[in-house]
């Protein structure tokens, strides 16, 4: 039993590492290769959803619409990335041993932290910079990250989480 849990303790520590460091990858590509990237995705995507659905449009039209939802998942993306970090985090802290709201304020310190290295880092990437108001939906999906595993937990056990 106790291999068990040193064997899970391990796995949701490294989970925690890789996913940083592939925030951190993310992070270190240039503001135009990254835009090109999510702009190449967000079009592959919608191309297909309009041809699953039988629909056709304009050249421009499609511009129009993958620069508008490009803009906005570029947008939330900090959001969505660091609600899968407060999930890892929170799930770290309890394989640790820490609950309630001690397993919450640690599990927060860690997210708001590696978001502040995340900003710093970027001032020294070509396009990027340090914006609060990343730190900003970093802190909202971390909160809304630990919400859901500590829901989920409720739901699963019982005792606080």
């Amino acid at each position: 039993m106790a291999e068990n849990h040193k064997f899970k303790l391990a796995l949701s520590w490294l989970a925690v590492l890789l996913f940083m460091l592939v925030i951190y990858f993310l992070s270190a590509q240039p503001a135009g290769v990254s835009n090109t990237y999510s702009k190449g995705i967000i079009a592959f995507l919608v191309e297909n959803t309009l041809k699953l659905a039988g629909k056709a449009v304009a050249e421009q039209d499609m511009l129009r619409l993958v620069y508008k939802i490009n803009s906005a998942a570029r947008e939330y993306m900090h959001g969505v990335v660091f609600f899968v970090l407060g999930m890892l985090v929170h799930n770290a802290m309890r394989q640790s041993g820490a609950r309630g709201v001690k397993a919450v304020a640690a599990t927060l310190a860690v997210c708001m932290l590696f978001g502040i290295t995340d900003e710093i880092h970027q001032i020294f990437v070509p396009g990027r910079a340090f914006e609060v108001s990343d730190l900003v939906m970093d802190t909202a999906g971390s909160a809304l990250g630990i919400g859901v595993i500590r829901v989920l937990c409720r739901r699963k056990k019982g005792p606080p989480v």
